[in-house]
């Protein structure tokens, strides 16, 4: 996650775009819970750690992390299919792409939630004074979902007289309105458990 990426973003091209925008977000609340793992690993003794496996946590969250900046890439791949279809003319392909520029999205959205999975579980077993980063991370997890949301709706925009529109319709809300769930769960696990003290 070096400045490349948000230097391209800059730019004053199509892609990288807001899809892969959102994956990037998404993935820097993963780093932030791949901080406080990190900082648990190396205060643990061998007897705590026995008490919660950070170092198999570790591998989860690491899991999380590349799938969401593949995410992004495939974000990127997908705008480009989706531009040459519409220069190309061929409905098939473009009905193809436009499937994909859906699809990559909602699979953001479907990673923000895993992660937020695995921000509760972190939370539960964290020192409170970490608390807050992990906050953040979910923050960033909200942002990234409803900036997929934004991407796939704007997609599915496109999708005229096509009978999957109604489908995609229906997962991308189903999807919007879990992850907001999650996500309202999460953020109250977490400041809870942050005013025990």
């Amino acid at each position: 996650m070096d400045s490349s990426f948000l230097q391209a973003l800059a730019q004053a091209k199509p892609d990288p775009g807001g899809g892969a925008a959102a994956a990037h977000g998404a993935a820097l609340g993963v780093a932030l819970l791949e901080k406080v793992v990190r900082l648990e690993q190396r205060r643990q003794g061998s007897q705590e750690r026995a008490s919660f496996p950070w170092d198999d946590f570790l591998k989860r969250v690491r899991q999380v992390a590349e799938a969401l900046l593949r995410l992004q890439q495939e974000d990127i791949q997908a705008y480009f299919n989706l531009a040459e279809a519409w220069r190309r003319g061929d409905p098939a392909i473009l009905a193809a792409a436009l499937e994909e520029a859906i699809g990559c999205p909602l699979r953001i959205m479907q990673q923000t939630q895993v992660a937020m999975a695995l921000i509760s579980q972190g939370g539960a077993k964290c020192k409170q004074h970490l608390l807050s980063d992990l906050l953040v991370a979910c923050e960033l997890q909200g942002a990234g979902f409803r900036g997929a949301h934004h991407i796939a709706r704007a997609n599915l925009l496109l999708m005229t007289r096509n009978p999957r529109r109604i489908v995609w319709a229906d997962d991308l809300a189903h999807t919007l309105k879990a992850a907001e769930a999650v996500l309202q769960q999460v953020r109250t696990e977490l400041l809870e458990r942050q005013a025990c003290r």
